[in-house]
């Protein structure tokens, strides 16, 4: 491309008034450096600001331009392809081009002082005399070729040296695809673990994995497979085969947890071709991960949400594991969801996008049953192993009986009968702390949060209430503050208190805890998982964070301490969350050479939804919630997109979103139903007062565009948009 004198610069202010390309000359000694996709310093006003170049530019919209300053060499620039999934992004979920751009692109980090040392080797599958046949008029690419065909790894500086080659030289061959750049770490002998004799169920999935991937095009599939039938094995011979193709993918996870167990297994069979991406790392290991990706040292990444936007460059295949779960949703702008992220990806790279959960989301199964993904099944657990037995236990019939224990007398006996026989159980329940509120029982008063309209959860080990929150904490209170009476208590469980319970009931029990109090200690959760795998714990005690994905073959009971929390909210997902979050502890269950038992403690034992998950129907759940949701105009049927307004002046919140839903009004047809303004169901948080409208209907292209366009012009035409906070969500999993 020739050289164009000025850069179109994003900066980076999230206000959206600033959400447009400003232009910049390229001085003379930055013409070099300034590429596509750099992180630039430029003068913005009367301050410097940091941006990102998203194009060039022969002339600019305004006839005095200032000069960038500088380039942050310590980032990577994006790629082009990463410049087009941002801008799509900022299309589709209503959000500023900056904050996707500062989403995408790492932390700026220093640098990590250790240049990462390559290696060469030949492409795995080849032969290096069919290479040099190809390479006869090519001498010196010849000559590598020849010196890895006896030794097949060696380093990139002894290699040039012995081959009287250069650099240019392995890039050519690389692009032809007969050698891979690879890192030291890579060049060290590692005993790889082979694959597994797949069943004929997985064959025939695998069959049609591998069809798709050859065609190299884009292509989503929906791999339902219920709890235990073998979908990672499947999983990494796709991978395999990928890495046959020479391409590069990345495998998405719910939870951190997951990602440090299942980095093992992937890195088992891989080796150092895998690299981690998650939250926990520090900033030095994401620059060194960032590079190695960026730097085509690895072909396969495993992480989180934000992996989704590791920077390959000829990206083959995307799986994402547990789909159907929430935590893909990111909570804070840009509020997008690594589904549709990945689905973008794969369109934009002609690339297979792989999801995989025994309880698909709502909307991924009605896609494959229009025929948007193609449907591959999993029916059987592997070895044909079965699933687990679920007992339902009706907790009023406990109450009854004189049982006041949060345990039923059915898991109990369960929990004993598995420490006699020395194997482990697991105990479910969805909500930390030890408490769900403090409450006086004289005059009713319930201790809230000062800055959340939220009840404190009581935490009996540090003996304080905390908010879930914003991370508020309190003394427990000796009297009631509202009429002083001495009869405050705590009211509702937790996993500390269930944890509690149980070391009163099994006092020779080895009882361990997860969840996310604890968890965020450093190294804590890897601690647990690693005592639990080992059989160093006899019981288990968590939140949803054990309930998926972990395997441990060892566990032969699941107790659900309570069906009730998620099924009750006021939520039309709610069905659909307790199915999945039961079916998918249950399946924590018998997956090793042992039968394993589940027990669900429920007030509602003749619930539809625990009836499904009794019998682990996916199908039948499915075939009553599509019907409901289609008879309720609810998603897949239409789409939502929720403007929350929030701000800590609440008349000026709720003048806000009057006149916001006013113009929305106007500018949107008939069929687009808005509802509201109202109250958000916590309606106060962090300090900050909310207020919220939903828009919903069946032409999402047209309401982005239309409340796109109302929201320019109401941030143009008062000055009251800008102290307000402002939150769009297209297609929300949640209301709080």
């Amino acid at each position: 491309m020739d050289w164009l004198p000025y850069a179109e610069v994003v900066v980076e202010l999230t206000n959206r008034k600033l959400d447009r390309i400003f232009h910049y000359t390229i001085p003379g000694t930055l013409k070099q450096k300034v590429q596509l996709g750099s992180r630039v310093v430029v003068p913005f006003g009367n301050r410097t600001v940091g941006g990102v170049v998203i194009g060039f530019a022969e002339k600019a919209e305004v006839e005095v331009t200032k000069e960038i300053k500088a380039v942050q060499e310590n980032v990577p620039p994006l790629t082009s392809e990463l410049l087009k999934l941002a801008r799509w992004m900022a299309e589709y979920y209503i959000c500023p081009l900056s904050v996707v751009l500062q989403a995408i692109l790492p932390p700026i980090s220093q640098r990590t002082g250790s240049k990462i040392d390559q290696a060469v080797r030949l492409k795995p599958g080849l032969r290096a005399e069919e290479v040099l046949q190809q390479l006869k008029r090519a001498p010196k690419q010849a000559a590598v070729i020849k010196i890895l065909a006896d030794k097949p790894v060696l380093p990139v500086k002894p290699l040039l040296k012995k081959a009287a080659a250069s650099m240019s030289n392995l890039k050519a061959l690389q692009d032809k695809g007969y050698i891979e750049l690879i890192t030291l770490e890579q060049q060290k002998e590692q005993k790889l673990q082979q694959p597994y004799e797949l069943t004929p169920e997985q064959g025939r999935v695998l069959v049609r994995i591998k069809e798709a991937l050859r065609k190299g095009q884009f292509a989503a599939q929906l791999l339902f497979g219920v709890t235990g039938s073998g979908k990672t094995e499947v999983y990494l011979q796709a991978l395999a085969i990928n890495r046959q193709l020479g391409r590069q993918a990345i495998v998405l996870l719910p939870e951190i947890a997951l990602t440090e167990q299942m980095v093992g297994r992937y890195r088992a069979r891989f080796g150092e071709e895998v690299v981690a991406w998650h939250s926990d790392l520090t900033p030095k290991e994401r620059r060194l991960a960032w590079e190695k990706i960026s730097g085509g040292h690895v072909s396969i990444i495993v992480g989180a949400r934000s992996a989704i936007f590791a920077p390959f460059s000829d990206l083959g295949l995307i799986i994402l594991d547990e789909e159907h779960e929430n935590s893909y949703r990111q909570e804070t702008n840009p509020k997008y969801h690594a589904r549709e992220v990945a689905l973008k990806r794969g369109e934009l790279n002609g690339a297979l996008v792989l999801l995989g959960s025994a309880t698909p989301s709502i909307e991924s199964a009605y896609r494959a049953s229009t025929g948007q993904f193609e449907l591959l099944t999993l029916t059987e657990r592997f070895e044909s192993r079965p699933l687990p037995q679920v007992h339902v236990v009706d907790l009023r019939e406990e109450l009854r009986q004189g049982n006041f224990s949060i345990f039923s007398r059915t898991l109990q006996q369960k929990i004993q009968e598995r420490l006699n026989k020395r194997e482990q159980t697991i105990l479910f329940l969805n909500r930390r702390g030890f408490s769900s509120f403090f409450v006086c029982r004289d005059c009713g008063h319930t201790i809230g949060c000062k800055s959340c309209a939220i009840s404190l959860t009581y935490h009996a080990a540090a003996r304080e209430l905390k908010c879930h929150y914003c991370g508020y904490r309190q003394e427990v209170p000796q009297a009631c503050p509202e009429c002083g009476s001495r009869r405050i208590r705590g009211f509702g469980i937790g996993t500390e208190r269930v944890e509690q319970e149980v070391r009163l009931l099994f006092p020779e029990a080895k009882v361990g805890r997860l969840d996310t109090d604890i968890s965020n200690k450093k190294g804590y959760r890897q601690e647990i998982l690693q005592a639990f795998k080992q059989s160093d714990l006899d019981i288990l005690v968590g939140t949803q964070m054990i309930a998926k994905g972990l395997d441990f073959p060892g566990v032969t009971l699941v107790g659900v301490i309570s069906a009730d929390l998620s099924l009750n909210l006021p939520d039309f997902r709610a069905g659909e969350r307790t199915f999945q979050l039961l079916t998918q502890v249950a399946g924590r269950a018998g997956r090793g050479s042992k039968p394993g038992e589940v027990v669900i403690q429920t007030y509602w034992p003749d619930h539809e939804v625990v009836l499904a998950a009794q019998k682990h129907d996916y199908q039948e759940f499915y075939q009553k919630e599509i019907l409901v949701r289609k008879e309720l105009c609810y998603p897949p049927f239409v789409h939502l997109i929720r403007v929350l307004i929030s701000g800590k002046d609440e008349e000026k919140v709720i003048q806000g979103c009057q006149d916001f839903a006013q113009l929305v009004k106007t500018k949107n047809a008939p069929e687009v139903v808005v509802l509201g303004p109202a109250p958000a169901p916590i309606q106060k948080l962090q300090d900050l007062y909310r207020w919220q409208i939903i828009l919903k209907g069946d032409r999402l292209e047209e309401m982005r565009r239309n409340l796109g366009n109302c929201l320019q012009q109401y941030h143009q035409a008062t000055h009251l948009a800008g102290r307000l906070h402002w939150s769009i969500d297209v297609d929300p999993l949640g209301m709080f």
